[in-house]
């Protein structure tokens, strides 16, 4: 599975922007996720700190909460990363939600099975980064998607 991920993301066109499922580590700090939307934020702690380098300016960073799915998305607006201790991050704008007022419980949620319909396709799912990673197209129907579930 991972060669085959490795290829699929090695097609996609550096200059063309793309999207990342980014794990937001619910499972050991149950912070991180608000902290991330309301700092404006993509950020990653310890050894998956290196992950936070496959972001480019201009990516989109959807942020996938385990076992509810996508919460969040933004998109990379810094040229590189920011390392301050044990943190890396880069800066994001928001785009979904366009409002937050920190309570990450009660964000819609796209799960696993409504992204793989919608984009008629599995990832591997047991990584901080989800593979393949999305074309700029697939992220904006996600993005869509996710809005409706805002109204």
């Amino acid at each position: 599975m991972k060669f085959l991920t490795e290829i699929e993301n090695n097609r996609l066109k550096f200059s063309a922007c793309k999207g990342i499922m980014f794990d937001t580590n619910i499972s050991y700090s149950d912070t991180n996720e608000s902290e991330m939307i309301l700092g404006n934020k993509i950020a990653a702690y310890g050894d998956a700190k290196r992950y936070i380098d496959s972001f480019r300016k201009g990516d989109y960073v959807l942020f996938y909460s385990k076992e509810r799915g996508i919460i969040a998305v933004g998109q990379i607006i810094t040229d590189a990363p920011t390392e301050v201790a044990d943190e890396k991050y880069h800066s994001v704008r928001m785009i979904v939600p366009e409002n937050f007022n920190g309570d990450v419980k009660a964000l819609p949620a796209l799960s696993p099975n409504e992204i793989k319909t919608i984009l008629k396709r599995n990832f591997y799912w047991a990584s901080t980064i989800k593979t393949p990673f999305l074309t700029g197209a697939q992220a904006e129907m996600l993005i869509r998607e996710l809005q409706k579930k805002h109204v």
